[in-house]
Formats: structure tokens, sequence, C-alpha cells
């Protein structure tokens, strides 16, 4: 697969690597004659959330806005997603996926907009993505890869297990809900743009690690397999657990520590693009020459010898068009690693880079090919499970509690349901609006923000809450100045002007008199509608009956609840009686023209009397 900048693997040392795999070595030479290992190979498609619940316009015409355009680098030809996916394509893999990465690159496919800073929080302040064709064909290129494979997907948006399970809150309980109630659409959208039926019910906790809330909060998300690592499970060896009986009950698998950790410490160099090579956006047809629809047998495996020569008759690639693939001594510890695996499952570290990825792949290959591992479904990896118990949360390490999300985090994020409830009051149709928030609060929950400062989760989450009050704060009415009106009945005109991108209707104008005797409301109240990014003008009835001033004073009301929208507004209405010289005016003009209708007729008659026949015949 061609790649942008300068493209090898980053050498995997013999402190690092060769320190795991102290006497596996010598396991991995013993005589190939025992049978085939079964294990389930994790093939993980996760990354860090980036989509807001903002989006420019509405309907069909919505562009979501992402808060960067980091997917597109990852979407690309030589981004990390897109090499993952590459080296699993063909290969007997279990598929884990993020629901929310598959939704999210199918909206950047459809037309994106990136924010222009993180202060703002209006759709208007951004600018078109970049990545729409690298996230087409990257989505081409997994819907490929997955095909006739398992495809598991996990909790919305990779939710932080263990974050909302060690805090027990009515917070998290309606988070948990959230995440929860997300799940079916999800699944359902993730079937339909893969074109295949996908797996629910895989929880995947952070580092693998358990306890008794974790395991209970789960059964909440109706999960069923767990991706264990051993800490807090008992026993702790290589068969399944079960934990719990009945319908509850969760099989917890285990995998190798060792292979997971040996793969996280294989990284990616870093690309360079300052030799004019082609941008992350650009699409793999203009960078390879090629269409991205490779086959399987196109994806990067290392030789035996471990060099990167071309086939016989064909130029070699230069640096800049080669994948991350790991040298050879890197792929022969992997190999060692996985040879001499005894769990049922081997998972991956969540974000595997291009490198370990093909590292990975070259070693299922070796196992397949020489007969010592025949990958397994994950649902047939639990076969014998043994009946065990989680530890208590007590008992949870110290160093995964330090990175996870706060109660402080967890209820911000749980406090923009209250936004939402009062944004959805008065839209005409709040289901798009109640789906893109719960989205967004879910990817503020994500396992990802792990791996990053406690800032970056909370600017994330402020975004949310910024859309929500800019939102709010949108539906106003416009200021009026003084209003002259005569004495009588007379209509004033009130504005309301919706900021909002889709139509709004639960709302109803209520105006009072600081002068009832002078100025008269004859309307209550006042039903407001207004189509989206329109205003809405209401025409208030009112009696007039003494000259001076009195002061109106309009306010918003939900109507569902009647509680005040939005803050008042008061003006001055001048009333202004007509005086006698006026009135006498009026009533001269009014005879003379009654006066000139009259000898006007007088004049007819006389015209058609002497026009009649002497006779008297007609």
């Amino acid at each position: 697969m061609a790649r942008f900048g300068a493209a090898r693997a980053w050498v995997v040392s013999a402190m690092v690597l060769g320190a795991s795999t102290t006497g596996v070595a010598a396991h991995a030479a013993e005589d190939d004659g025992t049978d085939a290992g079964h294990a389930a190979v994790v093939w993980p498609v996760t990354a860090t959330p980036h989509m807001t619940a903002a989006a420019l316009g509405s309907g069909d015409d919505a562009r979501p806005v992402f808060d960067s355009d980091e997917l597109a680098d990852l979407f690309a030809d030589g981004g990390r997603l897109r090499e993952v996916v590459d080296a699993g394509k063909g290969r007997d893999v279990n598929w884990v996926l993020d629901p929310d990465l598959v939704l999210a690159a199918q909206a950047m496919a459809r037309g994106y907009r990136v924010a222009d800073s993180a202060d703002s929080s209006n759709p208007q302040d951004s600018t078109q993505g970049t990545g729409q064709s690298a996230a087409r064909e990257w989505l081409a290129d997994l819907k490929g890869a997955v095909r006739g494979r398992d495809v598991w997907l996990l909790p919305y948006a990779d939710t932080d297990l263990a974050s909302l399970a060690h805090h027990p809150s009515a917070d998290t309980d309606d988070l948990t809900e959230v995440v929860a109630n997300l799940a079916e659409d999800a699944k359902k959208d993730v079937d339909s743009i893969l074109g295949t039926g996908t797996r629910s019910g895989l929880g995947w906790p952070a580092e693998g690690a358990l306890d008794t809330r974790i395991t209970a909060l789960a059964g909440k998300l109706d999960v069923t397999w767990m991706l264990a690592s051993g800490q807090g499970l008992t026993p702790a060896g290589d068969d399944p657990v079960t934990l719990g009986e009945g319908d509850g009950a969760i099989t917890a698998l285990p995998y190798d520590t060792g292979v997971t950790t040996a793969l996280a410490r294989i990284e990616d160099e870093e690309k360079d693009t300052s030799s004019g090579s082609p941008s992350p956006s650009a699409s793999p047809s203009a960078v390879a020459g090629t269409s991205s629809g490779t086959s399987p047998s196109a994806s990067p495996t290392p030789s035996a010898s471990g060099s990167d020569a071309s086939p016989s008759g064909s130029p070699s690639p230069s640096a800049s068009e080669k994948p991350d693939t790991p040298d050879q001594k890197t792929v022969d510890r992997v190999t060692a690693l996985l040879k001499a695996n005894t769990r049922p499952v081997v998972v991956p570290p969540r974000e595997l880079s291009g490198t370990a990825a093909n590292a990975l792949a070259a070693a299922i290959d070796s196992g397949t090919d020489d007969g010592w591992l025949e990958p397994e479904g994950i649902r047939t990896a639990d076969n014998d499970p043994v009946t065990g118990q989680a530890g208590a949360s007590s008992g949870y390490p110290s160093r995964l509690r330090a990175s996870e999300l706060t109660a402080s985090q967890l209820a911000d994020v749980a406090a923009d349901l209250d936004g939402l409830a009062t944004l959805s009051k008065v839209l005409a149709d709040p289901k798009v609006t109640t789906a893109s928030v719960h989205a967004a609060m879910a990817r503020a929950l994500s396992t990802a923000w792990r791996a990053h400062d406690d800032a970056d989760q909370e600017t994330f989450q402020q975004r949310t809450r910024a859309f929500l009050d800019t939102s709010v704060d949108s539906l106003r009415m416009v200021p009026k100045s003084t209003v002259t009106v005569t004495s009588g009945d007379a209509t004033i005109p009130v504005t309301v002007d919706n900021g909002l991108q889709q139509p709004v209707a639960g709302l109803e104008l209520r105006v009072t008199s600081s002068d009832a005797e002078r100025l008269r409301i004859n309307d209550a109240t006042l039903a407001v509608e207004a189509a989206g990014s329109a205003s809405h003008t209401n025409q208030l009835s009112v009696t007039a009956k003494a000259n001076g001033k009195a002061q109106l004073t309009a306010r918003l009301y939900t109507t569902s609840d009647g509680k005040p929208w939005g803050d008042p507004m008061t003006f001055e209405v001048d009333v202004a009686s007509v005086s006698t010289g006026a009135i006498t005016v009026v009533a001269v003009g009014v005879a003379l023209i009654v006066l000139a209708a009259a000898v006007r007729m007088h004049n007819v008659r006389r015209r058609r009397a002497r026009e009649a026949p002497s006779d008297g015949q007609d």
C-alpha cells in the first residue's frame, strides 16, 4: 500500500521485546509436531472521537462539525487506521469496532466541517474538511475486509466501563442509559454501512482489568463477553471464566498481556511530508496511481528474508510508497510470542500501529501456514469455562484508577442532559438533535481519553455544553424601541428571531401592560412558530383608551411546562388621541364627498329625462 512521507518501520530493540520473550524462543523452537493452538485474534479498530454535536445546515444538507481533522490523516493512505484495515484484510481475525468511528467515517464521506477554533461553538465558524475522499475509501476498504468475518461492536464510542462503574451516582445511571440507548440504532447503521451483520455484547475494560462494579455495569449494557487481562479475575489462568449466573452471566476471556504490551511498543515512524509528497487528504489513486480496492493478497506481509525487494521485473517502490513494514527481527519476536500464547484470545492494544498490525499479520500467516495456529471466533473461544468471580472494586489497580474520568468530569457530561431537555421543549422535531447530543455525550466517555490529558476530554465536552447554550440563546425576541399608537384598537408587531437551523413550535408569547387603563392587551397569549433560520412576527392586538405612555413587557414561555424562555423584553408605547381639529377636517371632507355624489346623481337623472321620447313610448 502506498503511503505519504518517509515510511520506514520503527525497529523494536532487543531490550523492548527481548525481555518479554525470554524463554519464548526456545518454546517456539520445540517440536512442531504438536497440535495447532486455537486462539481468537482480536483486530481492534478504534480512535479518539472528534465529531461534535453541532452541524451546519439541516436535514439531508446537514454537515457535522468535527473538532479537528485528525481522522482525515488516520483514514488517508499511509494513515494508521488505513494500515490496520489493510493488514487485517484476508486474515481470519475477529474485527472489534467502535461503532461511533464507523459512523464518523460515514459522516465525513458525505461531507463535513472542521471547527476553526475551540472558542466557538457556532457551526458557521468552521471550514470544509479535507478527508472526504479518504474516509470514503477507508470505508470501502473496511467493508471489503470484514466481509465473511466476525465483526463485533463495542459499547458506543468505546465507553470507559471502569470510569462509569467506579463513580456510582444518579449521573452515571443517566449516562449508562444514554450509552445503552445508542446501541440499537448504531448497530443498524453500521450493518447498513458495512453490508454485513455485526455482533454486540463484547466489553473491553481499560487494560482488561475487572472488578464487581465493572461487571455489574457491563450487564446493564448487555455485555456477555469481556476481554480480560486477568487483573481482578479469579481464577486468573488460561481458561475462560464465567462470572454470575443465569441470563446475567458474563464470560471473561483471558488474554496474554505480554503480547499486548509487545505490540503496543511497536510504533510507526513519524511521517515526513516536507518533500512535497501528497497530503493526508489526497486519495490513494492520486498517491499510488492505483485503486484503493486492493485484494487481500495485496496486504503487506514481510518476506521470510525480511527484505523489501519487489517482485522480479517490477520496479522497487520508493521510500515514500512503502507501508509501515516491520523488520524481520520484530516479526520473529511477535511470532514467538503468538506461538507461546496459551490464552483463548489474542488482544492487541486499542490504538494498534500500522507497523504492529503488519507484524501481527505476518505472525498469523506464519502460524496458519506452518500449522501451529488455528484462528477461531470469539464465540467459540469460551469453550469449557470455569466458574469464578471478579475482585472487589477496592482492589482495582491504582495506576488505572488514576487515568479514569473523574466524578466531576462525569457530572459535567451528565449536566448536558438538562440543557438538551430545555432545548427539546421548543423544537418541532427534537429527535435529530437528541441523537446528536447523546452521541457527543457518549464520546466524552470514551476509553480513548485515558491516553490524553484531562483538559482534552474537558474541552471536547465543553463543546457540547456550548452548543446547547448557544442554541438556547439563538431563539430570542428582537428588541423594540418606542411604539406609537392612536386611541382605539391597534396592533403592535413583536418579532421572534429563530437562529436555530430547524423549526420551533413549542413557544408562546405573553405580554403585560404597566397601565391597563390606558393600554389594554387583548391577546393573553400568542403561539409562536418559526421556520429554521427565520424570523416570525406576531401581531399583538391592543386597545388604546387615553393619551400617555405605557410600558409593555413581552416574554416567551414554553408551552409544555409554562416556564420562561430567555429574558423579558420591555418597550414603551406612546398613546396619542386624535385632536378635535383633525376630526372637523375629516368631517368636512366626508360632507363634500357626499354632496358631490348627490349633485352628480341629480345631473344624470335630468339628462335621462330630456332624452326620453315625447309620445311616452319607451
